[in-house]
């Protein structure tokens, strides 16, 4: 796909967008409207009490669904403007102007206040533009070694149910076989994004300089912070108030190293062959850094060669014994107990979910003797594991 034919892109979805929920603002109008004019019919004694409540109810379930329509529109905007975003113009939406405009002086233009939608969960915060989160999430992800592996989806609700796969024995047959479909069972799993902050101070002196790009500047500061959080809960995080950690599902199974302080070449074959070759062929190691410097001096017994295969290809990670090595700064460093390398196919055993939305409150009061703007940014997520299967972990263990 050329520049031109991404930009006509984004500009169809966007205009199919702006008809759409027209027309399903519009819808919403006349739902009150006719539920005003029912209400005032059960006053005068037109409808009777039950027929009436018949008919909020089936208000209310219209109601949802034209809402529901109206996030995954937004949400297919956003992917078609990261898919875009290299080949559209450099002009911005009055969206994004009148937003960053916010950013720079506090304020809002009467003209611009149209443009600017307001948070309904953040009092006094407004919901970020499309192309400001679709940039912001391209920088999470440059950041988030996890976020590159595991399947991300991105919602507009407040949760969403998916299936969590078990354990299957048979699940197709020739026709002198028998077809089990017993064993292969389903559990609806559903993920709720909690909330996390990220708070950005830059100096009030920079926001006044035109010159100086506070757009680019926030929103990288907003994903590294973003990013340092999220990073720490998809490795260890409880699934308490904080997406659930690879390390922490009890169903992710562990291989021993083979010695009770280190890491052995013998503990990573086992580790590899412990996955299923179903998985194994899409496998990747995660570690942090010192742990790849303890796996660089492995060497085989008989030829004295480095297992580590360093990579000279730009963008490519070096492999060991042929699966690519994904550096984390949160996994836990090589102790007894301890569990310092993942293996496995993430896309297929660990998902990530985010809320569409980012809320931004602008801060001056707070740390206005400082110099200082706050710009307190609100987003959800959620991760769990979901194909346990999928995932070995190294324990530290004889």
């Amino acid at each position: 796909m050329d520049d031109k034919e991404k930009k006509e892109l984004v500009d169809a979805v966007k205009s199919d967008l702006v008809k759409e929920t027209k027309d399903d603002i519009e819808k919403i109008n006349k739902l009150i409207a006719d539920e005003r004019k029912h209400y005032e019919d059960t006053l005068k004694g037109r409808l009777s009490e039950a027929d009436f409540k018949v008919y909020q109810e089936k208000s209310a379930a219209d109601e949802l669904l034209v809402k529901k329509k109206i996030d995954e529109l937004e949400i297919k905007l956003k992917t078609a403007a990261v898919i875009g975003a290299a080949g559209e113009t450099k002009e911005k939406s009055p969206e994004t102007k009148a937003f960053l405009n916010y950013i720079r002086k506090g304020t809002v233009a009467p003209e611009e206040q149209k443009l600017m939608r307001v948070s309904e969960d953040v009092t006094g915060g407004y919901v970020s533009p499309i192309e400001f989160r679709a940039r912001l999430i391209t920088l999470l992800t440059e950041f988030s070694p996890i976020r590159q592996i595991a399947s991300v989806e991105t919602i507009g609700g407040s949760g969403v149910e998916f299936p969590k796969e078990g354990v299957d024995s048979v699940t197709a047959a020739w026709p002198d076989e028998s077809l089990v479909a017993g064993d292969y069972k389903f559990a609806l799993e559903k993920l709720e994004p909690f909330e996390l902050r990220a708070l950005v101070t830059p100096k009030r002196t920079l926001l006044e300089d035109a010159a100086f790009n506070v757009e680019e500047y926030i929103q990288r500061k907003t994903a590294e912070k973003f990013a340092k959080k999220e990073g720490a809960a998809f490795v260890s995080g409880s699934g308490v108030s904080k997406p659930e950690g690879l390390l922490t599902n009890a169903g992710v199974a562990a291989v021993a190293s083979g010695d009770a302080n280190l890491l052995t070449a013998d503990g990573i074959i086992k580790l590899i062959y412990g996955l299923s070759d179903y998985y194994a062929k899409s496998a990747k190691f995660i570690m942090k850094r010192s742990t790849v410097l303890a796996v660089r001096l492995f060497k085989e017994a008989t030829t004295n060669r480095y297992l580590w295969e360093p990579s000279y290809q730009a963008g490519q990670p070096s492999t060991l014994l042929g699966y690519p090595i994904i550096e984390a700064i949160d996994m836990p460093a090589v102790a007894a107990g301890a569990w310092p390398i993942l293996f496995g196919d993430f896309k297929a055993g660990y998902m990530i979910v985010d809320r569409a939305d980012v809320v931004m409150q602008r801060l001056l009061e707070v740390y206005a003797t400082q110099g200082l703007v706050g710009f307190l940014f609100w987003k959800r997520v959620d991760a769990q594991v979901m194909l346990a299967e999928a995932i070995r972990k190294q324990v530290v263990s004889a």
